[in-house]
């Protein structure tokens, strides 16, 4: 057969695909080679894909295949196979293979419609276009019905994108040569759907509603199957467009059950989703999530053999959307993501593969860049790592030798603390009857203050020594917050006096407790008085309080000191860092003690802290988690307190 009568019926396989799909005698029996490619375009053009993918395996093994006049066919067939099973790029390289070694202009027109048909279905429109316009440049004659089908698939593009003045402009431009390209009305069929519903997207119901009230044929032949349903399609788009609710609800039902018993699964996939836009819209009185997740889950079972195509991505934004107006958000999700994955592989696959050449030689030169970036960076970690060991063991070796210098210290003034107190036993003993009374009374004072004062900081060295080697053993329990506190400030009061301050209590003897070492929270209470009575000018205030935070209790000392800047608060509870003192003329100290206490309270899973300024005194303050009485009902207590107390 010559290639224009092949040509011809694959062109009359595409306008009118239901006369030209086999019956069960035709495909039983041995069929030629030219009528298999007529059953696959037919097939094709319906989306019956596993009856396309059968005949694409009887077309490779028949003989036929090695005629020079139909090798681009099966190349071309084998493209947009490739093209559907998501391979564009040898999609690509089997359509440009077709299209060399087709044997005519109007051979390449054809291979260039059937490329342009595959990529509009799949949702790749820019090259859609192109590939319409590249078959319009092969065609000799306007009139030629492949010319009418590349103008008609030109303006759905030129719709799908948006612009539906150049649609109808294509439309307007090719009427005429559309009456007369075949002697049938097929193609004036598809003209006119296509242009309804070119007027219903543009806002034009009632126009597409009078174009195709008066076309729709009365009976439906084979050869006008397919565009009598497409007319139908647009009709149901007009009547939902125009909200004739009914008329579109009974009409839709009926096309939908149509296209399904006639195997067509597209149109089926088609009817069953504008169907569903009558029970998705809230605007309609048949609105219905349930009823509309039903058709729509009904729409996507007919395109389950089918590509992924920009109708499962517009019933995907549906489900979407439905799933999210019944609060199934996680569902709703899932389905946007598809919709969205759709859109994303939508672009032109001239573009993305430009794009991945581009992306290829940029992540190329990165990874050259980073490589080098990671050999510098590589090396600056070897020098930081090195000089970081070896401050790790010069800062190691220094504490070893402080902390093993500080026990030495404290363990040797326990001597000389015992030789005084003795030695002033012994003096007061000889020679005390030869002193006066306030004489006597003085030097023991003095004696007594100061084996006081060595006795505090003994204390604080092997308080500090048994905290930095971990030798530390606390025993928690529940300690009355205010006896606790009034044993501190009771042993203070003379010390006090001696400065003439005064010490005032703001907080009753209520049965609070506080989860507690008591003899190390004793300590940290005496030494922030201690603090408080030693910075403080003389006849000056000293204020202690209790506060109840949530679950958990606030002690507060405060002064009327000379106050702390912001620098000296931040170092302030650092080891060997002492608060300054000549204001007020007081001894010094090992700037041990608030560190201590810092770690004594964080310890018992407390904090500390001071607020203060120059000039106005400090505020130092300890906070531990609330505990009931020690035979009391536990259940009151913030969870946290109770299982604090259990790992206690």
């Amino acid at each position: 057969m010559q290639t224009t009568g092949y040509i011809e019926s694959l062109v009359s396989a595409i306008i009118a695909p239901c006369e030209h799909l086999p019956t069960g005698s035709q495909s039983a029996g041995t069929p030629s080679f030219e009528e298999l490619l007529v059953y696959t375009e037919a097939s094709l053009a319906v989306w019956r894909f596993p009856q396309v993918r059968q005949y694409a395996q009887r077309l490779a093994d028949h003989p036929g295949r090695l005629n020079e006049h139909y090798q681009c066919m099966v190349i071309s067939l084998s493209a947009r196979l490739a093209l559907a099973a998501g391979d564009p790029q040898a999609a690509l390289r089997g359509t440009a293979t077709a299209i060399e070694q087709a044997s005519s202009p109007a051979l390449r027109a054809l291979i260039h419609y059937q490329w342009a048909a595959m990529l509009e279905m799949i949702g790749n429109y820019p090259d859609a276009l192109r590939a319409y316009t590249d078959s319009l440049k092969n065609l000799d004659s306007s009139n030629d019905v492949l010319a009418v089908l590349a103008q008609l698939g030109a303006a759905r593009i030129e719709g799908a994108l948006g612009d539906y003045a150049t649609a109808l402009h294509i439309l307007n431009s090719q009427q005429d040569s559309s009456a007369s390209a075949s002697t049938h009305d097929v193609v004036r069929l598809l003209h006119i759907a296509h242009r309804a519903e070119l007027l219903t997207a543009s806002g034009q119901p009632d126009e597409a509603l009078a174009l195709l009230s008066s076309v729709r044929p009365a009976a439906v032949t084979p050869r006008t199957t397919y565009a009598v349903a497409l007319i139908d399609l647009a009709l149901l788009g007009a009547y939902y467009a125009t909200q004739q609710w009914d008329i579109a609800g009974s009409f839709g039902e009926a096309l939908a059950q149509r296209m399904e018993e006639e195997a067509l699964p597209y149109l089926a996939a088609r009817a069953r989703y504008q169907y569903a836009q009558l029970f998705s819209d809230p605007g309609s009185p048949y609105y219905s999530p349930p009823l509309a997740l039903e058709h729509l889950r009904r729409a996507l079972s007919h395109l389950e053999h089918v590509p992924f195509c920009d109708l499962h991505a517009w019933i995907h934004l549906r489900l979407a959307q439905t799933y999210r107006a019944i609060k199934h958000d996680r569902k709703a999700f899932i389905h946007l993501e598809k919709f969205t994955d759709f859109h994303s592989s939508a672009l032109s696959l001239r573009t993305a593969h430009a794009i991945k050449e581009t992306e290829i030689e940029l992540v190329t030169r990165q990874r050259d860049l980073e490589i080098a970036d990671l050999r510098r960076q590589n090396h600056e970690l070897q020098l930081q790592l090195s000089n970081a060991l070896a401050t790790v063991e010069e800062y190691k070796q220094r504490m070893e030798d402080q902390i093993a210098y500080l026990g030495v210290v404290a363990h040797d003034l326990k001597n000389p603390l015992a030789a005084i107190m003795m030695s002033a036993s012994v003096l007061l003993e000889r020679y005390g009857q030869k002193l006066t009374k306030d004489e006597l009374e003085k030097h023991t004072s003095a004696i007594i203050r100061t084996a006081e004062w060595m006795k505090d900081l003994v204390t604080q060295l092997l308080d500090f020594t048994a905290l930095s080697t971990g030798r530390l053993t606390l025993a928690i329990e529940p300690v009355h917050a205010a006896l606790l506190f009034d044993t501190v400030i009771e042993a203070y009061r003379v010390r006090a006096l001696a400065k003439s301050l005064t010490i005032h209590k703001h907080y009753h003897a209520a049965d609070l407790y506080v989860l507690a070492d008591s003899r190390r929270l004793q300590e940290c209470l005496d030494n922030l008085l201690s603090n408080a009575i030693k910075y403080s000018p003389l006849g000056r205030q000293v204020h202690c309080s209790i506060e109840q935070h949530g679950e958990h209790l606030r002690f507060l000392v405060r002064d009327e000191g000379p106050g702390l800047s912001q620098q000296e608060q931040e170092r302030l509870f650092r080891e060997f860092t002492r608060a300054r003192s000549a204001a007020t003329g007081s001894e010094g100290g090992t700037g041990l003690g608030l560190s201590i206490v810092r770690r004594f309270v964080e310890a018992m899973h407390g904090s500390v802290g001071c607020t203060s300024a120059p000039g106005k005194g400090s505020t130092f303050f300890i906070e531990l988690p609330m505990a009931p009485p020690p035979r009391g009902n536990q259940e009151h207590l913030h969870p946290s307190v109770q299982e604090l107390m259990q790992s206690s």
